[in-house]
């Protein structure tokens, strides 16, 4: 029988190297396998997160999404700043969607309701105006598609002169002490945020709404600078004043006596009022021949009853 003898010098040292090349053999293959893999978050159940707590150990959960950018952008970042305005814009979106479709379900209510008030108003001025706001609405009424489209394209002004006035009005106000633009001596038609205002129309009232004579002289309730002439023809027209920390808005009004940029005191004649359904404007929400007033403090929106002078047997208009 054929023998072979395998000599090998040193035999220790070179079977500790074999042992050594083969661990390491072992651990390139379990890391390269372990990188492939797919990483797995161990979420912790709220209950038991708490009962770590309670024993005095650590608790642990897995990170959002949203959790962990922020995390590796820092907080305050500018990923989350984005993502935080988007949120909004998309709220702001949905939101006005919903008042869109609010206020078209409820177009021939709202356009009798109109009807009633454009008849039911005192004899007075021009007779062929109100005939010509009578036949308007009749129009719409038996026109779906230019209803819609009025009601719409009042929204979308109404929402330009929100978003502008709340750029306008940033600052730190003083003591804000404002004139009533128009006498309040019929009461009011529509007081802020007015559920019932609301409820007719679809949309929240962020105004006070002072019934007065179509035509009546507008004044300027504080000292402050013309921010904005806004002339929409059949659709809702108004006026903005920047004030000292403060806006104030003039809506539905029917001429205009002072231009952008002019410089205007308090109590100084600055439109003629409007509001009378189908009359230049007046746009497509509206409670008769009135004024619609806001007050804008640190862009946003308050109630002007706040900041006017009190009258004695202020009392709001049932409509």
């Amino acid at each position: 029988m054929l023998q072979i003898e395998i000599s090998i010098p040193r035999p220790i040292e070179t079977l500790s190297l074999l042992a050594l090349a083969g661990g390491v053999a072992l651990w390139v293959g379990w890391s390269q396998s372990s990188a492939s893999a797919p990483v797995q978050a161990t979420v912790i159940p709220v209950e038991q997160s708490a009962q770590a707590q309670g024993a005095g150990g650590p608790a642990r959960r897995s990170l959002s999404s949203d959790e962990a950018s922020v995390k590796a952008d820092g907080a305050g970042g500018a990923d989350r700043a984005g993502r935080v305005l988007a949120i909004k814009g998309a709220e702001d979106d949905a939101r006005r969607i919903r008042m869109e479709q609010t206020v078209l379900s409820h177009r021939e209510e709202i356009l009798r309701y109109e009807l009633k008030l454009l008849e039911s108003q005192p004899a007075q001025g021009d007779f062929s105006a109100v005939q010509q706001a009578r036949e308007e609405l009749l129009r719409l009424l038996s026109d779906e598609r230019a209803a819609e489209q009025s009601f719409l394209t009042t929204l979308h002004e109404m929402w330009e002169a929100e978003g502008l006035s709340a750029s306008v009005a940033i600052g730190t106000p003083g003591v804000v002490q404002a004139l009533w633009p128009v006498e309040p001596d019929q009461g009011l038609s529509a007081t802020f945020l007015d559920p019932a205002y609301e409820q007719r129309f679809g949309v929240p009232h962020h105004a006070i709404d002072i019934p007065v004579l179509q035509g009546s002289a507008v004044r300027s309730a504080a000292d402050g600078v013309v921010e904005k002439v806004m002339y929409n023809g059949q659709g809702y027209s108004y006026i903005m004043i920047k004030h000292d920390g403060f806006a104030t808005l003039y809506g539905h009004v029917s001429a205009f006596f002072v231009a952008e940029g002019d410089t205007v005191r308090q109590g100084d004649v600055i439109a003629r009022s409007g509001g009378m359904p189908g009359t230049p404007g007046a746009g497509a929400l509206t409670t008769g021949p009135h004024l619609h007033f806001e007050v804008i403090v640190n862009g946003e929106r308050v109630d002007p009853l706040t900041v006017l002078p009190g009258r004695p047997g202020l009392s709001q208009i049932t409509q």
